[in-house]
């Protein structure tokens, strides 16, 4: 399948992509998302995603997770909101400021109701199998 090189920022719904992706059971989850993050962070490094940046939005507060800040990475927890609500801001802020966004989720709600804006959506498991 052809990725395009476009610099894209992808906004991914961290608890949604580790469990229903990943299929981390709650005893390792902690360890899975590390080791999500340190892959991610790899994909980033490569040609087709240099020029890109990620955006994992996890629901809760903060968790040891590693790194929160890298080159082409960042990692932030919804605290009082949800992941989806904040997706759902960013997403829509960044689109409507002329940015080119996938969102990354497997929940077809949210993946609805950033379609009705315009905004591209992939389930988790489709960009796991795209980029690995």
């Amino acid at each position: 399948m052809y990725t395009s090189k476009k610099p894209t920022i992808y906004i991914i719904d961290g608890h949604n992509f580790v469990r229903s992706c990943l299929m981390a059971a709650p005893e390792n989850e902690e360890t899975v998302t590390k080791e999500f993050l340190d892959w991610l962070e790899e994909v980033s490094e490569t040609e087709n995603y240099y020029d890109s940046f990620f955006r994992v939005i996890f629901d809760g507060s903060y968790k040891p997770v590693g790194a929160t800040r890298r080159r082409a990475l960042n990692v932030t927890f919804a605290e009082s909101a949800t992941a989806d609500e904040l997706i759902y801001e960013q997403a829509q802020y960044l689109y409507n400021n002329g940015e080119r966004i996938t969102v990354i989720t497997s929940d077809r709600g949210l993946q609805k109701d950033l379609k009705e804006l315009g905004i591209k959506t992939m389930f988790c498991q489709k960009f796991f199998n795209l980029v690995k």
